[in-house]
C-alpha cells in the first residue's frame, strides 16, 4: 500500500480531512511534522502539504514553511520523481520553494499573490475570498500524475478560501507557456466549460484562470482549490494519484523538457521618496511576532546575530504638494502639524493604542505625539552596520483602499496618493566586517525572504 507523508507546519489545519480523504482512495497517510528527523521521510512514496495559515502566513503566505530545512528534503524527494501535492497553503509554500512550476535552478519563476476579482475592467474586490467554483481539467490526464485517472476536458467543483491565490510572474510569455507545456493542469471556468477571464468565473484574477501549475515532470502540483473538502473531486485527486503510482513505469516516461526561463533576480531598486508629500511609518509598542519570526528564519539560515525591526511603510501624496520644504521651519511646522493630526484621527493609518507613528521628511525624522497633537524632532537609530528595505506589492491594493477611503469617507480629495508596504531594518552585528556584511546582506535578498520579485518590489532606503 503507498504511503503518503502529511507534512504539518505551524498554521496548518487541514490535516484531518486530507488523511481521511488519502485513505478513503485506498493508500496511507502519515502526519510528519516540520520539527521532525528529516531521514523520517526517505521511506515515503509521496508527500502532501495541506491548507492552512503556515506561520500565520507572516511575511508572505507560505514563505517562511518553505525555508523550513524539512523543505530541502522535499526538495531531494521530489528530484529523484517521487509525487508532491500542495494544497492552498501547501500550494503557496510549494511555489515560494520554487518546486512549482519548476524552472531549472530551482528558483520562484512564478508567485501567487493578493487576489484580485475583476469584471469588466474594473476591481470588484480584493482580499480573502471563499466560495465554489469550478475547474477544468486543462491537460493530457497521463501528464501529471494528479489527473491520471481523470479526462480532458472533465469539470470538477470544490471550494476556495484564500486571500493570496492569483497565479502571476513577471516573467513574458511564461504562462502561456506552461500552458501549452501541459504545465497548468486545471483551469478556472464557468459552468458550460468555458474559459472566462473574469469574476466568478476566476474568482481571483489568475493569469489564464490558472488554478493550478506543475512542475515538468508532473509530479509536483501547486493547487488552490480544496479538493479535499468536495467528497467526488477528493476521490478523482487521490484516486489519479494511487492509479498513477502503481503505474509507475508510465510516471518515468513523461517526457517534458525541463523549463528553462531567465531568472528573476531580486534585486532590490534605490528608493525614491515622494514629492508632493511625505512619508509615514507605523510602528508597534507591542511584540512585533512577524518581525521576531523573520529573524529566527535568518538565525535558522545561518545568519547568525542579524537583528530585525519592521514597520508600515506609507508614502502620501497631495495633488498640489505640501508645504514642508526640504527642512521643516518652525513657520510651517504648525500647518503640518495638523495636517499629520487630521489623518491619524482618521484611524485610517494607524491604531494610537497600539502603533506609532514616525514622519519623514527629507533626511528629517518626527515623532508624532497624539495626545498632545504635535511632532518632535526624533532620532535615527539606523547605524552604520544596517540596512534598510521598503518591500511593497506591484498591486498595492492596502494603498488603494486607504486612499479612496480618505477621499470619500473623510472628505480629503487633495490626497491624490497613498502607498503601503513594510520597511525592514536589518541589523547586523557591529563586529562584523564591510566585506562580510555586503556579501550576507546580498545572500539574504537572494534567499527571497523579505519579497518575492513576481509579486513585489524591494527598494533600499538610503
Amino acid at each position: 500500500m503507498h504511503n503518503l507523508a502529511l507534512i504539518l507546519f505551524p498554521g496548518l489545519n487541514t490535516e484531518v480531512e486530507t488523511k481521511r480523504e488519502i485513505e478513503r482512495a485506498g493508500m496511507k497517510a502519515e502526519y510528519v511534522r516540520w520539527n521532525d528527523d528529516v531521514k523520517k521521510l526517505k521511506k515515503f512514496d509521496g508527500y502532501v502539504i495541506g491548507g492552512g495559515f503556515s506561520y500565520e502566513d507572516r511575511g508572505r503566505a507560505g514563505v517562511i514553511a518553505s525555508l523550513d530545512p524539512i523543505m530541502d528534503e522535499i526538495k531531494l524527494q521530489a528530484a529523484s520523481g517521487k509525487p508532491v501535492l500542495g494544497i492552498c497553503n501547501g500550494a503557496q509554500i510549494l511555489v515560494e520553494s520554487g518546486l512549482v512550476p519548476g524552472a531549472e535552478g530551482g528558483r520562484q519563476a512564478v508567485a501567487l499573490a493578493h487576489n484580485k476579482r475583476m469584471k469588466d475592467g474594473k476591481i470588484l474586490g480584493t482580499g480573502y475570498y471563499n466560495s465554489w467554483v469550478r475547474i477544468k481539467v486543462s491537460t493530457n490526464p497521463k501528464s501529471c500524475v494528479f489527473t491520471w485517472n481523470m479526462h480532458e476536458g472533465e469539470i470538477i467543483e470544490a471550494p476556495i478560501a484564500h486571500g493570496e491565490g492569483r497565479f502571476t510572474t513577471q516573467i513574458e510569455g511564461l504562462m502561456l507557456d506552461l500552458r501549452d507545456r501541459g504545465q497548468m493542469p486545471f483551469r478556472y471556468c464557468c459552468a458550460n466549460g468555458a474559459i472566462m477571464n473574469e469574476f466568478p468565473d476566476n474568482p481571483n484574477g489568475a493569469e489564464f484562470n490558472a488554478a493550478a501549475l506543475c512542475n515538468a515532470a508532473g509530479t509536483v502540483m501547486a493547487i488552490m482549490p480544496h479538493l479535499e473538502r468536495a467528497t467526488e473531486a477528493s476521490r478523482k485527486l487521490f484516486e489519479s494519484l494511487k492509479a498513477a503510482l502503481d503505474d509507475k513505469k508510465s510516471i518515468e516516461a513523461i517526457k517534458r523538457p525541463k523549463l528553462v526561463v531567465k531568472n528573476t533576480e531580486a534585486k532590490a531598486e534605490e528608493y525614491s521618496a515622494p514629492k508632493k508629500g511625505f512619508q509615514m511609518v507605523v510602528t508597534l509598542n507591542i511584540t512585533d511576532n512577524e518581525a521576531q519570526t523573520h529573524e529566527m528564519t535568518l538565525a535558522r539560515m545561518g545568519f547568525e546575530g542579524v537583528k530585525l525591526s519592521r514597520g508600515t511603510h506609507i508614502e502620501i501624496e497631495y495633488k498640489k504638494g505640501i508645504k514642508t520644504g526640504s527642512l521643516l521651519s518652525s513657520k510651517l511646522l504648525p500647518s503640518f502639524e495638523k495636517e499629520v493630526k487630521k489623518l491619524v484621527q482618521t484611524g485610517v493609518l494607524l491604531n494610537t493604542n497600539k502603533e506609532t507613528a514616525t514622519i519623514l521628511l527629507g533626511k528629517k525624522m518626527y515623532e508624532y505625539k497624539p495626545a498632545k497633537g504635535v511632532l518632535i524632532s526624533g532620532e535615527n537609530k539606523i547605524t552604520d552596520t544596517s540596512y534598510v528595505l521598503i518591500t511593497r506589492e506591484r498591486d498595492d491594493f492596502v494603498g488603494m483602499s486607504k486612499l479612496a477611503t480618505l477621499n470619500t469617507r473623510f472628505k480629503m480629495p487633495e490626497i491624490s496618493d497613498v502607498r503601503v508596504g513594510t520597511m525592514w531594518i536589518v541589523a547586523f552585528p557591529e563586529t562584523m566586517n564591510k566585506k562580510d556584511r555586503e556579501s550576507a546582506w546580498k545572500k539574504i535578498l537572494d534567499s527571497r525572504l523579505f519579497f518575492n520579485p513576481h509579486r513585489q518590489v524591494g527598494m533600499i532606503f538610503a
